[in-house]
């Protein structure tokens, strides 16, 4: 294993491409997002706590069928797929850890599907910025944003606008600053909890 860091923005892997590693996430967040058919990108998730990348590229031995950025910077450990691939797939407590890992990974994603079929954007925005706000602080590409909720701009605007006349959010310039914390949290609900 050796130690890796991917600063903020950059990829860890990207869909279509041979992953050379299994990485171990150990601490940063990142998200975990699909180009679509159609041309648009579907956010699958966002991961901020220990996390196996490239378990089903090792199992199945494919190409990566997700793209992983790095939100903030990352620290993860890296294991060689060709050098160790054999030892991998002998060690049973390994193996015990990726299916759990694998499990939780599917329940998050049935819990994500539900959530952006069945729940409204102002709710599923306010779980958004939520995960992807830095020190009460949330920028992002716009357009990318409203693909990824499943909106479009005009819609993801006119909410924004919302939760800014509700003095949820302040706006200056591209940029919103979380006023206030408590609210959208309560806005959220329990929805993006495990």
């Amino acid at each position: 294993m050796k130690l890796c860091l991917f600063k903020s923005g950059e990829y860890i892997c990207q869909e279509g491409e041979r992953t050379e590693y299994l990485y171990i996430i150990l601490d940063g967040r990142c998200k975990v997002f699909k180009t679509l058919e159609n041309g648009r990108t579907l956010l699958i998730c966002c991961y901020q706590d220990v996390q196996v990348l490239g378990e089903f590229e090792l199992f199945s031995n494919s190409m990566a069928k997700t793209s992983v950025q790095a939100l903030t910077d990352i620290y993860c450990l890296a294991i060689s797929v060709s050098d160790h691939k054999s030892l991998l797939l002998s060690d049973n407590q390994f193996l015990n850890f990726v299916c759990c890992q694998t499990c939780a990974k599917v329940e998050r994603n049935n819990q994500n599907t539900g959530i952006n079929l069945l729940y409204p954007l102002e709710q599923r925005l306010a779980g958004y910025i939520l995960i992807m706000q830095n020190s009460g602080v949330f920028s992002s590409n716009y357009t990318y944003l409203a693909e990824y909720l499943g909106c479009s701009y005009r819609h993801l605007l006119r909410t924004f606008h919302s939760l800014c006349s509700k003095h949820i959010l302040e706006k200056k310039g591209t940029t919103y600053f979380l006023r206030d914390m408590n609210a959208l949290q309560h806005l959220t609900g329990e929805m993006y909890r495990q």
